[in-house]
């Protein structure tokens, strides 16, 4: 996502309070929580992810008609989705400019029916967020109709995504991102093959496609631990082949996982430092 990604702010896990013990529990579900256990296979030519998928959206539609206020502000995305919207504006999102980033769930290959999760990492020449694990995606500029196109328009412009190949089922309520004043629409969308994707030089260093399952795997699970001005940031995140996904890109992930139901056990205390992955943060 360019512009709009971050690597310690957001929802509120990733806050100095996610210090606190109950904080970062995974095994903490929000009254969100779909039941029903983990599709098999997670073929995407079956009706198991998209119709959950579609469950999931319907929650953040009615939560944004009970909670508007909390909707419109990010609380849904708190790790117990809160009713009521913050007291006071948080630091950095008076002005807020308006983003939307893709969460595409295709598959790379055509021998590969199993659903994966569409990333990207960030070049590492950017001067924000260098070598950063994202979603396509990007600010809302003016002339995209709404938070759909703008993503649509992002990846196709990071990865050379074809718009025609994604079949669009909706958007969750939008996710604040206070360290850059972005609130981020999520776009969600299912692809079968997604052809051809090439990276944009100078800003994608590389398509990353991750398989689902490997996101839900345990073992593949982190809690990231950044020191920062005396200040300790945790959130959960994600090692998945030598990759860190973490920071926004990660608690966005972390919370749709939760909310659909295809979360399981894992042990918050397996901390990672992201300086380890990213020596120049």
């Amino acid at each position: 996502m360019r512009d709009a990604d971050t690597a310690s702010q957001g929802p509120d896990a990733a806050r100095p309070d996610a210090a606190r013990p109950d904080a970062a529990r995974p095994d903490i579900a929000g009254p969100d929580l779909l039941g029903g256990g983990v599709p098999a296979g997670f073929s995407l030519t079956g009706t198991a992810v998209p119709t959950r998928l579609e469950a999931l959206l319907q929650q953040g539609r009615d939560y944004a008609c009970t909670h508007p206020e909390s909707a419109g502000s990010g609380g849904w995305w708190n790790q117990r989705p809160t009713t009521m919207p913050p007291r006071m504006t948080p630091a950095g999102m008076e002005n807020a400019r308006r983003a939307a980033v893709l969460m595409l769930f295709c598959a790379p290959t055509p021998d590969d029916d199993d659903a994966h999760l569409l990333l990207t990492e960030r070049s590492p020449g950017l001067k924000k967020h260098p070598g950063q694990i994202s979603f396509p995606g990007g600010a809302q500029e003016k002339f995209d109709r709404d938070p759909t196109a703008a993503a649509l328009r992002e990846a196709q412009e990071e990865v050379g995504l074809d718009p025609a190949r994604v079949r669009v089922l909706g958007s969750l309520p939008p996710a604040p991102v206070p360290i850059s004043g972005f609130m981020v629409t999520p776009v969600i969308g299912i692809a079968g093959h997604t052809g051809l994707l090439r990276p944009q030089s100078g800003e994608v260093e590389r398509v990353l496609p991750v398989r689902l399952d490997a996101l839900i795997r345990p073992e593949n699970r982190r809690t990231t631990v950044l020191h920062r001005s005396g200040t300790v940031f945790k959130a959960p995140a994600f090692l998945v082949d030598g990759t860190l996904i973490w920071g926004f890109t990660g608690i966005l992930v972390d919370r749709v996982l939760n909310r659909l139901g295809w979360e399981e056990p894992w042990d918050a205390g397996r901390s990672v430092d992201p300086q380890d992955y990213l020596p120049g943060l």
